[in-house]
């Protein structure tokens, strides 16, 4: 009985991760005399499990939910964040480019196919921007910050890639329209995925 809201590649980090599974409680599901819920402790799960888990994996705290919870198939939304210093990359472009993801799109070209498991490729964005990772790195640190209902297998990373070809003035921003036309362009372009390391889930 144990769910996650998303999973991600190996080198992916994830900050607010939410999983539901099974545990024992304190609280009989049964009152004795004279006892309230209020008269019982529950155990302190957040504690109990970091106890257990390498120290780069934190518990950060828990909420009791129905036996219909579903950390994934409940989640509405999800949101990664890619991180990147700007260096000499055309920023307002990307911004540009980011910005035409919204909307539900068959993104099958901006993904690496997993056709046993998905044979449905529309994922509705909800928003893509560029944006500085805080308000002193203007000419420094950056990230897209993009939330969608689901995501498909390195979607972000290969549209990662292709906002940097952007950005590198070696692609011209209408290359996002072409990708999400299919009829247009049948087939994934071969273009390197964007490194795992700077990209989190949220």
């Amino acid at each position: 009985n144990y769910s996650r809201c998303g999973r991600t590649d190996k080198g992916v980090s994830a900050l607010g991760q939410v999983v539901a599974l099974k545990l024992r409680s304190s609280i009989p599901l049964i009152l004795g005399a004279g006892r309230s819920f209020e008269s019982y402790e529950e155990m302190d799960y957040a504690d109990l499990m970091n106890r257990h888990l390498p120290s780069e994996i934190r518990i950060l705290g828990w909420c009791e939910v129905s036996d219909e919870f579903s950390a994934r198939f409940s989640a509405t939304s999800r949101t990664y964040r890619y991180f990147f210093m700007r260096d000499n990359l055309d920023i307002e472009a990307m911004s540009i480019a980011a910005a035409k993801l919204c909307g539900a799109h068959d993104f099958r070209n901006m993904a690496k196919l997993d056709v046993v498991n998905v044979s449905n490729f529309v994922r509705r964005i909800i928003s893509a921007k560029i944006v500085p990772f805080d308000s002193r790195s203007e000419g420094g640190m950056h990230m897209l910050e993009i939330t969608g209902n689901a995501f498909l297998w390195h979607m972000v990373r290969s549209i990662m890639a292709i906002l940097f070809l952007i950005g590198q003035k070696r692609e011209d921003v209408d290359v996002i329209d072409a990708l999400l036309d299919i009829e247009a362009c049948p087939g994934r372009p071969d273009y390197r995925m964007a490194p795992e390391l700077p990209l989190v889930l949220h």
